[in-house]
């Protein structure tokens, strides 16, 4: 098991602020253990307290300012042209020393035209075709007729992708032509746990990667940790609320905050994830609206007294696992 920190970056503020503080952020994560951060990208007509545009001119900007590995959760295909996406993927790799891991998401037809692009056919063909042709890109010759990414990418291969989704083709995708499956804030533990399970058995159980990401409050007091949460996380889980967006089987109305709670909470639900195949998590302790001390106690409690329990399994070189520990 992996831990590391989902940020959240909103464009109802100016955005170099937001990054600052995120980098205060992650130099105290880093000195608790934590190995990764990792953004997410949305392409709004107004303002809303979720994710900038353009996850990898973020995480670009993020790797001359963290030595911690760095990922994608999740960037919108339909925002980038695949060929595009080959050549910046492979340069940000080069910028952070090969720590890099792209989390991908088709995204919807809005989002194409929000950034101009002609939304792509059906979607299970359109993620299957830029799947390929970011690996060619980043394993074929320059002498290829295909797309090359120059310069290439440190990790041989390319970054290592990871792929999401709610239905079995997603997860027989993660498990043949990517690296892993990554579960979004937005799934509930429910289908996070069976996709997982999807996952693993067309893998034959070994050699991949799950991650997922979760919104973490932490205090020594449970009633306090869910106050808190009440109160700080409700910019950020209203936006899902309000789009129907919680996803599971019966798509539940209101969101589930396993990762709320005392530290001794935060363990056994890391242990549960464990038992259920998950190999990274990251947290989301800072979604906008959250006092800075507030994300800070969140990172010191689960820094002593949560990480230590998986620190023989959490490296800083690395984010997700090839052996499916």
């Amino acid at each position: 098991m992996r831990l590391g920190i989902a940020l959240d970056l909103s464009s109802q503020e100016p955005v170099r602020p937001q990054v600052d503080r995120t980098v205060t952020m992650l130099a105290h994560a880093e000195q608790h253990g934590f190995d990764s951060a990792w953004v997410g990208e949305s392409y709004h007509a107004a303002a809303q307290p979720f994710h900038l545009p353009s996850a990898l001119m973020v995480l670009g900007h993020l790797a001359g300012r963290t030595s911690l590995a760095l990922g994608s959760a999740v960037l919108l295909l339909r925002a980038y042209s695949p060929e595009k996406l080959a050549y910046e993927a492979a340069l940000l790799d080069q910028l952070c020393g090969g720590k890099l891991t792209l989390g991908l998401g088709l995204g919807s037809s809005e989002v194409a035209q929000r950034v101009g692009l002609p939304a792509s056919g059906p979607a299970g063909a359109a993620f299957d075709a830029t799947l390929k042709l970011l690996r060619d890109a980043w394993s074929a010759d320059a002498s290829a007729d295909a797309p090359v990414a120059i310069p290439p990418p440190v990790q041989r291969g390319g970054p290592r992708i990871l792929v999401g989704g709610k239905v079995a083709a997603s997860a027989r995708r993660a498990s043949t032509l990517a690296d892993g499956f990554y579960g979004a804030t937005n799934y509930c533990d429910n289908l996070l746990i069976k996709q997982s399970a999807a996952y693993w058995s067309y893998r034959g159980g070994t050699g991949g990667a799950v991650a997922t990401t979760r919104f973490c409050v932490v205090h020594e007091d449970a009633a306090t940790a869910r106050e808190l949460a009440a109160r700080h996380l409700k910019a950020a889980t209203g936006y899902y609320t309000e789009r129907g967006a919680w996803m599971g089987a019966d798509g539940p109305a209101e969101p589930e905050l396993p990762m709320v709670g005392t530290p001794d909470e935060i363990d056994a639900t890391i242990a549960r994830y464990v038992r259920a195949g998950v190999t990274s998590v990251q947290l989301r302790v800072a979604p906008y609206g959250t006092p800075p001390e507030v994300a800070r106690h969140t990172l010191d409690l689960v820094g002593r007294h949560v990480l230590p329990h998986w620190h023989d399994t959490t490296t800083s070189d690395a984010i997700t696992s090839s052996d499916g520990e």
